[in-house]
């Protein structure tokens, strides 16, 4: 359901006196929780909101959020938990279990099929007495920690049959879907299990990420996940731990160590290489970065001496093309990943498992010391203004021309004019009869229209009157300005050379300081930036040499923690390399 992006259509404050009204709504939806759970996950204090969104299929979602957090959503009558209340509930719905190559699949849109299902005696008890279409979560083995929420297409019954296919789970939300992002995005935690078995213990220092996704493996593990045939795959990262102190490291001449390391610079961070880059550069950055430290690869102590002559054989092998730029100083322009050589190369198990273990820092690493500081994005309220057209019904209520509201009060003066002049419909209680004042704000005076829908009255309302919105920093008095608010923006430019340019504007509504941003950025993506006004005067432009896209993704989303609908231009990622 939040595998793509959603539309927010409202967010409104949740006010203390409906908090009593949610308190008792996820009581009766979570019968598990006790009194004191219930108010901790929706205390007295503190932020929370209540969101309108319409996912991609179209279907409407109510979603609330206590701090950053989600925590549960409704779709029509049902209400779910999110993965953020499982973190801090682990038990709270019935739980199926799974192996770890199911989870990139379900990442990826995928329902939870019956064959990666694991059912044995010691996990079965975390199932309970599952039904068709109970709500449940789906973890993976060794980690109670809920990797997704869905509903149950087989029962607990039907799951343990010989044989059994189909779908599973229907998921509706999980780890790292666009409603994890709206939240603090936390890692997935390490919950241990009551009683650890082998193959938790086992499983314990396995990136879920790193595991095989093949839907063969899927299959022929989750038929006996207790057999140590069917382990094969974990076995292949788990056995692999000869970098750990006390044991003997493979033994490699130079030769080989350059060979592989090279041969795995390609393989993990070929497609993500900005072309051309100097070859200093590349064996510095790419080369070195994917050999194991206790390796010591250094290429004056290799048959080929220097860099250039082993760059050359690489060339000769159809690997890359380098081309000298500038005058004594070459480049690699293209990099071949199409290669057979390239292709059906396995990366060492040595090199592999030092690469997972420096997973954080393998892709894109953004430095954070100093750039964030005290930041915390600010609360922003969508505001509307009072305007011409609709006065007449808002200054029954005190409200003037030029006045900004939220739609909550929108919605509020709506529901209170309508049960005043009896104006809700009788024969049909979702609908509303349009009077003269109610025409003359939508502009249906004159029309065959008699009647409206809520939900139509009052977004053609709105739709009369001009936008504006409210900002509050932390500790400061809110700003209200009117106009619609512009969310930053990133947008690629091609200037003279056909070299490309990442621009940003807008920051400086959100409190972001477009200073400190372009100094990290030269010193982490290793470019150019430069600060000028705009265009228009309001505001300044910052730019950064070359599609820096990727970068100001993880920049926006994981350290700023600016929510999805507050950037526009995230999708212009770099083109791929052939």
């Amino acid at each position: 359901m939040f595998k793509k992006p959603y539309k927010v259509k409202t967010s409104t404050t949740v006010k203390a006196s409906e908090r009593k009204r949610l308190r008792s709504f996820a009581e009766t939806s979570f019968p598990n929780l006790s009194s004191n759970d219930i108010n901790s996950l929706i205390p007295n204090k503190g932020e929370m909101n209540q969101i309108k969104a319409m996912t991609h299929s179209g279907s409407i979602v109510m979603i609330y959020c206590s701090g950053q957090n989600p925590i549960f959503f409704q779709v029509e009558d049902v209400c779910y938990p999110t993965i953020y209340t499982l973190w801090k509930f682990p038990k709270l719905l019935p739980i199926v279990t799974t192996i770890p190559p199911v989870l990139e699949k379900i990442s990826n849109g995928a329902d939870l099929m019956a064959p990666g299902v694991v059912t044995d005696d010691y996990v079965l008890k975390d199932m309970n007495d599952l039904k068709l279409n109970d709500i449940c979560a789906v973890r993976i083995i060794g980690n109670i920690a809920a990797v997704a929420v869905g509903k149950a297409l087989l029962s607990k019954d039907e799951l343990c049959q010989d044989g059994v296919k189909g779908k599973a789970v229907s998921i509706i939300h999980c780890y790292k879907d666009n409603l994890w992002l709206s939240g603090e995005q936390l890692e997935l935690p390490i919950l241990a299990e009551e009683e650890p078995t082998e193959l938790s213990e086992m499983l314990e220092n396995v990136h879920l990420s790193d595991a095989p996704a093949s839907e063969e493996a899927t299959i022929e593990t989750s038929d006996s996940p207790s057999e140590p045939d069917n382990h094969s795959m974990i076995n292949t990262v788990t056995d692999d731990e000869a970098s750990k102190e006390n044991e003997i490291l493979p033994t490699y001449t130079m030769d080989e160590i350059l060979h592989h390391s090279f041969f795995t610079a390609l393989k993990v961070y070929g497609k993500k290489i900005s072309l051309p880059i100097l070859t200093s550069t590349f064996y510095s950055s790419h080369v070195l970065k994917s050999c194991p430290p206790d390796l010591n690869l250094d290429i004056k102590k290799s048959t080929y001496k220097k860099l250039s002559v082993f760059l050359k054989k690489m060339k000769k092998e159809g690997l890359v093309e380098i081309k000298e730029l500038s005058k004594g100083v070459e480049s690699i322009v293209s990099i071949n990943l199409n290669n057979e050589s390239l292709k059906s190369y396995p990366v060492e198990p040595l090199f592999k498992l030092y690469l997972n273990s420096e997973k954080e820092k393998v892709v894109e690493e953004v430095p954070t010391a100093n750039i964030q500081g005290n930041y915390k994005f600010p609360l922003v309220t969508e505001l509307y203004v009072i305007s011409a057209q609709v006065k007449e019904l808002f200054e029954k209520y005190k409200m003037r021309k030029g006045n900004t509201i939220p739609v909550t009060t929108v919605r509020e003066v709506l529901k209170r004019y309508a049960k005043e002049n009896s104006l809700q419909n009788e024969n049909n209680p979702r609908e509303v009869i349009l009077d003269p004042i109610l025409s003359d704000c939508i502009s249906k005076r004159g029309e065959c229209a008699s009647t409206m829908t809520w939900d139509k009255l009052q977004d053609a309302i709105v739709s009369k009157m001009p936008h504006a919105y409210q900002i509050e920093f932390e500790n400061k008095e809110p700003i209200v300005k009117k106009g619609k608010l512009e969310p930053i923006n990133v947008t690629i430019d091609t200037r003279t050379g056909n070299k490309k340019v990442t621009l940003i504007t807008n920051l400086e509504t959100y409190g972001i300081n477009p200073e400190k941003l372009a100094q990290h950025a030269q010193v982490a993506v290793a470019a150019s930036t430069s600060i000028t006004p705009t265009q228009s005067g309001k505001g300044v432009l910052v730019l950064i040499q070359g599609n820096q896209v990727r970068y100001l993704q993880k920049l926006f989303l994981e350290i700023y923690k600016v929510p999805r609908k507050y950037l526009q231009g995230l999708d212009n990622l770099p083109n791929k390399k052939k």
